[in-house]
């Protein structure tokens, strides 16, 4: 009993101060004109001209007002200003509740805070914790940046704002836009957490699906977008863009797709050079060009594609370890260039291609894709193609230049120029049993086949011709100078399109899944 008679004496003891606690600082105001009236039974006071309202360190300025004291609130009009801190508001009008200390604020409303200018015709500003809300369109000038939104929070202290609904970010490095845009206005940095389309003065066009961007230093960070180049379209997981020195990273299941070609490249990571004009791919690049009725996969250390207005100079350049497959060629090489716009293919340093059971070499090979198909291959210096027969033996052309004609992806005849030297093995009609062997010097000489088989060959100059029976065949005559079997080398299409191996031990297993059903 006494510890409940001791707890209430405590409580009206307290009271008093409780209550002022609790109570709201009232709103001071003076005015050249005041005015007492009872409006809605309710007494209140109307000022004009040079109206001043006070409320602990807030000034706010009007032109005319209607001060309700009772609730601590008032209503203001004309050329309306609010000087807090250092936030600077002005409106045509503005209601504001003194116990709460919120104010609303509507028409030509302009929020300043540093160098940061707000304009919007709907501001709701809370004088406590400094934020303010805009809403029906906002725009926020911070330097050189513009940031227009339907709506909009803006933290003061924290120098942070969020823009929703049709954002759009202005600045000298790029265009934005989004539906949520959240923007440090302390750091200069905006995050976008959705869809985002970007547009660079230089051309240079993004679409992510959200990203960091540093607007004061010119960098750009975003995930799972693409940049847009002149001739291709560039994805990957996580892009960076410097546009202050023209450049554009892509890293994770990066993509580069041409826009007027069939080609695409894959790889880990790429880079854009705008001023240079190319781009690069690194890390288990793969190019992909399709074809009629197949595919040319071409991998190397790394890939680059030049871009360019003229048509000529547009190419692909693929530098160390080079390999490259379609269905009925492969082959290997230091480097090589692809240049888009008359299908060539260039092959340099120690290359090496395979067509059925034929293995091309030179010094430098030409390859001329006609109609999506192979068509012609030149082979420049040292030239020598070697086939396998059914008896795994070696026919041998050597020559100093060569030209290879195709037909229906296979070599349908063989041009040696300068130094023609041949080995070919003669079989029986039914390629089981060995004639002779066939060796032939001379300065030119036409080879024609018919169903991977020579059928004919045409000697010019001054032909040597030997033939050696089976049983006088020596070692020596079996090879001629720099004939070297390089079948271990020759590269499966996994070896190239190595992103595909994944996909069909998927289908694999899948396919098994299916059938288990």
């Amino acid at each position: 009993m006494l510890k409940h008679l001791l707890h209430a004496i405590l409580i009206i003891a307290l009271a008093p101060t409780l209550v002022l606690a609790q109570k709201k600082e009232k709103i001071k105001y003076k005015a050249d004109v005041l005015e007492v009236m009872r409006k809605d039974g309710e007494m209140i006071r109307k000022l004009k001209n040079n109206v001043v309202f006070t409320q602990q360190g807030t000034r706010i300025y009007c032109d005319s007002s209607y001060f309700y004291p009772a609730e601590n609130r008032m209503v203001a009009f004309g050329y309306v200003r609010i000087y807090d801190g250092d936030v600077t508001i002005t409106a045509d009008n503005l209601r504001y509740d003194g116990n709460e200390r919120k104010s609303y604020l509507r028409d030509n409303v302009v929020y300043t805070s540093g160098t940061r200018v707000l304009y919007t015709d709907f501001l709701d500003y809370d004088l406590t914790t400094k934020v303010s809300n805009f809403f029906n369109n906002g725009r926020l000038v911070d330097q050189n940046t513009v940031l227009t939104s339907e709506k909009g929070i803006f933290y003061s202290e924290q120098n942070y704002a969020i823009f929703r609904n049709d954002v759009l970010l202005v600045s000298p490095e790029y265009t934005l836009k989004s539906d949520t845009l959240r923007y440090n206005t302390a750091t200069k940095i905006a995050k976008t957490p959705g869809r985002t389309h970007i547009v660079t003065p230089s051309g240079v066009t993004v679409d992510a699906k959200g990203g960091e961007y540093l607007t004061d230093r010119q960098i750009t960070e975003f995930a799972k977008g693409e940049v847009e180049t002149r001739d291709y379209i560039m994805r990957g997981d996580v892009m960076y863009l410097n546009d202050k020195e023209k450049y554009y990273t892509a890293k994770g299941n990066v993509k580069m797709t041409a826009k007027n070609q069939d080609v695409i490249i894959v790889g880990d990571e790429g880079q854009h050079f705008k001023n240079l004009g190319y781009s690069k791919i690194y890390g288990n690049p793969v190019m992909k060009k399709i074809l009629e009725l197949d595919t040319f996969y071409l991998s190397a250390d790394t890939l680059y594609a030049i871009e360019s207005e003229i048509l000529a100079d547009k190419r692909i350049l693929a530098y160390h370890n080079v390999k490259v497959f379609k269905l009925d060629l492969q082959g290997k090489a230091d480097s090589l260039a692809y240049f888009l716009a008359d299908s060539v293919i260039r092959l340099y340093n120690d290359p090496v291609l395979w067509s059925n059971n034929s293995q091309i070499t030179s010094d430098s090979i030409k390859l001329l894709i006609k109609n999506n198909i192979v068509d012609k291959m030149f082979l420049n210096k040292n030239a020598f193609i070697a086939s396998e027969d059914s008896l795994k033996q070696y026919n041998q052309v050597k020559g100093r230049n060569m030209v290879a004609q195709f037909a229906a992806n296979t070599i349908s005849e063989i041009t040696v120029n300068g130094n023609g030297e041949s080995l070919y093995y003669i079989l029986s009609e039914n390629d089981t049993l060995l004639v002779g062997l066939n060796k032939m010097l001379c300065s030119d000489m036409v080879m024609r086949f018919a169903n991977n088989d020579l059928d004919n060959i045409t000697f010019y100059k001054n032909p040597e011709s030997k033939l050696i029976p089976p049983h006088e065949i020596l070692k020596k005559d079996t090879q001629l100078e720099g004939f070297s079997w390089r079948i271990a080398e020759r590269p499966a299409l996994f070896d190239v399109a190595h992103y595909l191996k994944p996909k069909l031990n998927q289908q694999k297993v899948e396919e098994k899944q299916r059938a288990s059903k």
